[in-house]
């Protein structure tokens, strides 16, 4: 029902996303302007068809006069280019940004504050807690959500039931003494698989064990990245590895195997990942397998919010059009429509409609009902270099759990500061 009724009155110009008001709007005046969106959707599939075939062409036709161009950029290039574009004076209308790149956006004055917005109020309520935490910084809003995910864990049937493992792990004591069971040197086999040391892959088992990196503010890491909850988390999570417990994802390195690329030959029994892992085993003939919550610790069963939001350029030449644009992003339209190409919708209301079109969702929208978001700082990126670093060291052998934390958590005060 809320499906339907925020359809027709998105069609008929009700004001529940704030698009009624075409009177300032470029249609209003008689002339055509093109938006330029900026976005990483996947050229190769459906996603990047869905946005520029089905999305865009709605919201054109509800908003004569108005033309929106969606333009790939590659990952590694979109952040660098979008700030070089603004210096020069012409950036994109409109940003579809990664949700780490937000809180550095709006400090160096490149994003509109879209909080003051009429339209934003609706889309506030409607957000997923998460997700929408990623657009605020220092107690206003600067993006409108766009899509989300988060990781669960994924369990090999076979590999459980072959040792004598009824179902998947729901406590983190279980996972580590499951992970020791199920793993079997001889087929090369590892009970857990971990795919790196960064913030987005250790986060789930730092927080559901009770640990945490910085506090709930983002300006300081010492006394939380190197508390004792985090130290027993990492050292949990060493021991395994020192044990041949986990695999060659952790350290990572040129003939480290990924958990998506191990698991479905049995090298993995568990590992952690997004929904976007599905289609991949779906393409591969794999289906024995399962989906569950992160198993539960001191901290609960924590994963961590991934994701985009859409941020409005804040040197864009039509503000008030892409504004409008940004708000129709957040329709249901348009965010189921994309929900089937595999972005989770960051509107809770949407999810039960999500489910049912794409019924493995399941467990990652009751998932994303716990999950945190990484530092929502400018200084996350140096962060997360120095935590990774500094893992790697103690993986290594080069430091011990504690030194290499306390150093960490020292190097990430800095980032933090120099935020």
């Amino acid at each position: 029902m809320r499906v339907l009724i925020a359809f027709s009155t998105l069609v008929f110009g009700g004001a529940m996303f704030g698009l009624a008001n075409t009177g300032a709007s470029a249609a209003a005046k008689l002339k055509v302007v093109t938006l330029q969106y900026w976005n990483t959707y996947n050229v190769a599939d459906k996603e990047g068809y869905t946005m520029e075939h089905v999305v865009i062409p709605r919201f054109e036709k509800l908003n004569p006069g108005i033309k929106v161009h969606s333009q790939y950029v590659l990952y590694a290039d979109l952040l660098p280019k979008f700030i070089a574009s603004s210096a020069a004076g012409n950036p994109p209308d409109v940003l579809r940004s990664d949700i780490a790149w937000v809180a550095q956006l709006a400090q160096e004055g490149l994003a509109v504050n879209v909080g003051k917005l009429k339209g934003f109020a609706a889309i506030k309520a409607e957000s997923l807690p998460g997700p929408l935490a990623t657009t605020q910084v220092n107690g206003k809003y600067w993006a409108f959500v766009c899509d989300t995910n988060t990781q669960a864990l994924y369990y090999n049937k076979a590999l459980f039931a072959a040792a004598g493992i009824s179902g998947p792990p729901t406590t983190i004591d279980q996972l580590l003494t499951d992970a020791a069971t199920l793993t079997v040197p001889s087929k090369q086999q590892y009970g857990l698989g971990v795919d790196g040391t960064d913030i987005w892959n250790m986060a789930p088992y730092i927080w559901s064990m009770g640990g945490s990196f910085t506090n709930a503010n983002y300006t300081t890491a010492s006394g939380y990245m190197d508390s004792p909850q985090t130290v027993t988390a990492v050292t949990s999570l060493v021991n395994l590895l020192k044990a041949g417990d986990i695999g060659s994802d952790f350290q990572g390195g040129a003939s480290a195997v990924s958990g998506e690329t191990g698991f479905p030959k049995g090298e993995y029994a568990m590992y952690i990942d997004g929904p976007w892992a599905v289609p991949t085993y779906q393409g591969a003939n794999f289906s024995d397998y399962g989906i569950a919550p992160f198993p539960s610790g001191a901290g609960g069963s924590v994963s961590t919010v991934g994701g985009e939001d859409n941020l409005v350029a804040a040197d864009g030449h039509h503000v008030a059009d892409a504004e409008k644009f940004a708000e129709f992003l957040d329709s249901p339209f348009a965010q189921l429509a994309m929900a089937k190409q595999g972005d989770m919708s960051a509107i809770k209301t949407d999810a039960a409609q999500e489910v049912k079109a794409t019924p493995y969702y399941s467990v990652f929208t009751q998932q994303l009902l716990t999950a945190k978001i990484r530092a929502n700082s400018p200084g996350y990126s140096q962060l997360d270099s120095d935590w990774s670093n500094e893992l790697g060291q103690i993986l290594a052998g080069d430091v011990t759990v504690s030194a290499g934390l306390q150093a960490a958590a020292q190097e990430a005060d800095q980032a933090l500061a120099g935020s």
